[in-house]
């Protein structure tokens, strides 16, 4: 569906901003030049690789009425000049108020909607879409904005459409068109992933967000921000939020201190979850959703669910103490919205696992395969000790590390495989612009011994090699693509779906 009856004057855009321009009415907003035209006015900001002011005469040229560009030049804030048949207005500080534009622009579609913004390291993708889950078993219409996509939620198997550059949350422009688009197709909730580069980036600066939940904090995009102090500041900048009314927290995450007291100061409802927590530890300014006498087997787990709300036994499919985490904050979320608590235990044995995050394929008198989008450390290490809850030995476990992305990180996931595996096969993942054996190199600096592990270029001979070698009964962790279809090689992407490749295999081997 395309949101086709935002047709706006500029006018009364820039008005807000106490800019005078002409009466110019157009049909949308664009960062890439290629899709400025008549209709289209081109926004160009300097991005992190590229300077959209390079692209202002190829926009001129395809047609574009109006430029809004950016000025790092506080004075020229304002200045309308005219090139051709095209306007161009200089705003400073573009990238920090373009979400404001934006919303104006699609008249401010969050404020329709009840919207949860998640942040966190790991667990945001499972949580938007358990939040999705569970909305949709509760008789809501909703939608959902994350590392998988965006589009409105039918179920499992949603088509969902892709982010731009694969980034979990859209640029502030597309963020507020897709939730426009939501408004108009009849959505009532929508849950986002908030990353920490969007967020610093004020991409949803202007998307009025109800709820904010922290899942943790671990390393991971040190080679974007400083160190771990600032990207902890970055998350917790969610509570910034226009709207927010109540923000749910992992309170055995080290880094929940912070927001524990940062929603104290902003008076905001406070929600916390853990597993094996004293309830009596916990401020009785805050409610609570706690897992206690947690069992995991080989179907899921099983809890005492203690809350604010109610206690209740929970029995579910999903695998691992990191999910129990994922459901708990969904549970707040759901909870502290006003659900009624039975109607939310009632549907929570309903939850199935996301695609391709702890995702179980059985193979036949063979170990079975469990795909996961593990790749940061915390997240491998959190995977392979699920795995050894659930299974009866260590688990194996396949995995590589990106290239062109944070370094130090590839030893530290060597030693976390190498602590919690039975066996270890080093692969490929999206090398990018890097040499593969260079990436190896660096993740085998992480073993006590260099020839640990056996080496597997092709993920596809990596997953052979497992099946030929691990017994029946074991489990095999295939680590770091999860839901994604493509590898990126040279900056090209590649059509590789894993899953795809893992089913086939399934079929195969079952005859």
């Amino acid at each position: 569906m395309v949101v086709s009856e935002f047709v706006q004057s500029i006018r009364p855009l820039m008005a807000k901003f106490a800019i005078d321009v002409p009466d110019i009415r157009i049909h949308g907003l664009t960062l890439d030049s290629r899709n400025a035209s008549k209709h289209m006015a081109f926004v160009a900001v300097k991005g992190h690789s590229q300077d959209g002011r390079d692209y202002i005469p190829q926009a001129i040229e395809l047609g574009t009425p109006v430029v809004f560009s950016q000025t790092e030049d506080k004075i020229t804030h304002g200045k309308v000049v005219t090139q051709g048949n095209t306007l161009v207005v200089s705003l400073f500080e573009l990238p920090a108020i373009l979400s404001s534009i934006a919303g104006a622009f699609y008249d401010y579609p969050a404020n329709k909607l009840i919207t949860i913004g998640v942040t966190g390291t790991n667990g945001k993708t499972s949580t938007v879409n358990l939040l999705s889950q569970s909305k949709l078993l509760l008789g809501c219409r909703p939608a959902a904005i994350g590392t998988l996509g965006s589009g409105v939620y039918e179920g499992l198997e949603t088509s969902w459409i892709a982010t731009d550059n694969a980034n979990t949350t859209p640029d502030a422009i597309n963020m507020q068109y897709r939730v426009a688009e939501f408004v108009q197709q009849g959505v009532t909730h929508l849950a986002y992933e908030a990353s920490s580069h969007a967020l610093v980036q004020n991409r949803i600066a202007q998307i009025n967000t109800n709820v904010a939940v922290f899942t943790n904090l671990s390393r991971d995009h040190l080679d974007y921000h400083s160190d771990m102090e600032d990207y902890a500041a970055a998350k917790r900048s969610l509570l910034n939020q226009p709207g927010l009314q109540a923000a749910v927290i992992n309170i055995d995450d080290p880094y929940s201190a912070d927001w524990v007291r940062d929603v104290t100061e902003k008076q905001l409802k406070g929600v916390v979850i853990g597993v094996g927590t004293d309830i009596a530890t916990i401020s009785p300014e805050f409610s609570h959703c706690i897992a206690s006498n947690a069992t995991y087997h080989c179907d899921g787990c099983e809890f005492t669910l203690q809350s604010s709300w109610g206690n209740a036994v929970i029995r579910s499919g999903l695998m691992g103490e990191f999910n129990l985490y994922n459901l708990l904050s969904t549970l707040g979320v759901l909870l502290v919205q006003g659900e009624r608590f039975d109607d939310v235990v009632a549907m929570i044995p309903k939850l199935k696992p996301v695609p391709g995050r702890m995702e179980v394929f059985e193979f036949r008198n063979r170990a079975n395969i469990v795909i996961d989008y593990a790749h940061t450390p915390d997240a491998l290490d959190k995977a392979l000790l699920a795995l050894s809850q659930h299974g009866q030995t260590k688990p194996w476990c396949i995995f590589g590390c990106g290239g062109d992305r944070d370094k130090g990180k590839r030893p530290e996931m060597a030693k976390v495989a190498q602590a919690h595996s039975s066996n270890i096969v080093v692969t490929t993942d999206n090398s990018r612009t890097e040499a593969p054996e260079e990436i190896e190199q660096h993740i085998r600096q992480g073993f006590t011994h260099p020839d640990i592990g056996v080496s597997k270029p092709s993920r596809k001979e990596a997953i052979q090699y497992c099946l030929d070698k691990a017994s029946e009964g074991d489990l095999i962790l295939l680590a770091g693509k999860g839901h994604e279809t493509y590898q990126i090689i040279d900056n090209n992407y590649i059509n590789y779906d894993e899953r795809a490749y893992v089913m086939q295999l399934q079929k195969e081997l079952a005859q």
